[in-house]
């Protein structure tokens, strides 16, 4: 969970440098939260699609969550709305990482950006409606049921977006309140 909490102090500047009126800066503030969730989402997927060595972003782009936490309309602005990014870092599914994966003496393996990792006792099959090999595993003695195998991503993800993304947060959220704020200042007193 990515959780942010503006300045207050910061923001009572800016207003003031501005000019702004309370009206204005809630939907400033509010379009701008909503901004950079959707900023900071794009850069995670985008960044942990290559960092895990997944091959398509919408592996990652499912678990990415933004939750709105509401505040008050009053003009304190210590208390005004936040919001914050959920990522999902379970294990994700071998046919979802760019490498291969092949029979070894006694089970299964991959091989790829992702590191290299051996299952004992699986076997390599194509899921049905699917082209790609991925590494299955039965459940019991019986053929049926299976599952696919899956490979850990909680450790390097962290680390991603730790060192690149949540340093990027306040400048994104400055940046999109700023802009926001000067246009619809400049629109109200051109009108």
């Amino acid at each position: 969970m990515l959780d942010f909490d503006v300045d207050a102090d910061e923001l009572q500047r800016v207003i003031e440098e501005l000019g702004a009126m309370p009206k204005e800066v809630n939907a400033s503030y509010n379009r701008a939260l909503t901004r950079t969730a959707a900023t900071l989402r794009k850069l995670s997927s985008q960044g942990l699609q290559s960092e895990l060595g997944l091959r398509r972003a919408k592996a990652i782009r499912k678990r990415l969550k933004s939750v709105r936490v509401k505040g008050s309309k009053s003009g304190d602005y210590r208390k005004m709305a936040s919001v914050q990014l959920w990522y999902g870092l379970n294990d994700i599914a071998v046919a979802e990482f760019q490498g291969r994966v092949s029979e070894t003496s006694g089970g299964a393996g991959y091989s790829g950006p992702a590191g290299n990792h051996n299952f004992p006792g699986a076997f390599v099959a194509k899921p049905r409606g699917t082209k790609r090999r991925t590494i299955m595993r039965r459940r019991g003695q019986g053929r049926l049921p299976i599952r696919q195998e899956t490979l850990p991503i909680k450790d390097k993800a962290d680390v991603f977006v730790e060192d690149e993304i949540f340093w990027k947060l306040e400048a994104i959220f400055w940046r999109h309140f700023r802009d926001d704020l000067e246009r619809r200042i400049a629109y109200l007193r051109a009108s």
